[in-house]
């Protein structure tokens, strides 16, 4: 759902589809100007709602929250399985952010101190840091320009999540108060070029995601991704010790491009 369609993975992913409407196969049989042409169709209520929760996430100066995941890994074989991870946020706008990461194909944490990018790969006990811009969405961007990588969820870290889910949405339908987590929720569904997503956006005083579901349709075996997201807070006072690096002695450092190079290769 980014307004780039690379193929990034987080660290140690092995293909499988962890990154955050990240993983859109290449559109293919249709022109720009075709695109162009055709102007997005979206459910008022739907457009409404998914500009609340990025309003409210953009005022949210300091927050965490936890996000249980399940994708599917397509084995060689062509079978679809389905993986899990459970990853923690903590972000205090405009310059930190930090990102735990434990699941069935490792465990990685990154630290984001408005200077560098630190990466750090438990399986392999190794690591990379590199500069980075002084705000979080200029990180993000160089991240990717740089390395074609980004966190999973990355697009709720960013100054205006709205901006960034809305940017490529072909169709939009707001499909009523369904369950998530056991929260109500208001269920959007939103057809975009490369992929096909829903969100649950909670319905109260907190308008929060609560789950996302993404489809990639032009992948083989239209492989989905999951996230139910819980422990939201947005009263968090985080402290700097938070988004400064803690490597563990004996941990081998690496440059950014080694790193990937590798956990992609295993």
């Amino acid at each position: 759902m980014r307004r780039r369609t690379t193929g990034t993975r987080w660290i140690a992913s092995a293909g499988a589809v962890v990154g955050l409407f990240l993983l859109s196969a290449p559109a293919q049989g249709k022109s720009k100007e075709a695109d162009k042409a055709r102007p997005p169709v979206v459910d008022p209520r739907a457009e409404a709602l998914l500009k609340e929760m990025g309003a409210y996430l953009a005022e949210s100066k300091q927050f965490s929250f936890r996000a249980d995941i399940d994708f599917d890994e397509m084995l060689p074989s062509g079978q679809k399985v389905q993986l899990s991870a459970i990853e923690d946020v903590a972000v205090r706008r405009p310059d930190r952010a930090y990102i735990e990461y434990q699941g069935d194909l490792g465990a990685k944490r990154l630290w984001y101190d408005g200077k560098h990018v630190t990466l750090f790969d438990g399986a392999e006990n190794v690591w990379a840091s590199a500069q980075a811009p002084n705000k979080i969405d200029a990180a993000l961007d160089h991240m990717l320009a740089k390395t074609n990588f980004q966190p999973p969820l990355a697009d709720f870290l960013f100054s205006n999540p709205y901006e960034i889910l809305k940017q490529n949405a072909q169709l939009g339908a707001y499909l009523g108060l369904h369950d998530a987590g056991g929260v109500r929720c208001h269920h959007l569904a939103f057809v975009d070029k490369n992929i096909d997503w829903q969100i649950w956006i909670e319905d109260g005083t907190q308008a929060v995601p609560r789950k996302l579901v993404v489809t990639y349709k032009l992948l083989p075996g239209s492989p989905q991704f999951a996230a139910l997201l819980s422990d939201w807070n947005l009263n968090e006072r985080l402290a700097d010790a938070v988004f400064t690096p803690l490597i563990p002695d004996g941990a081998m450092q690496l440059d950014f491009a080694t790193v990937k190079r590798e956990a992609e290769g295993r």
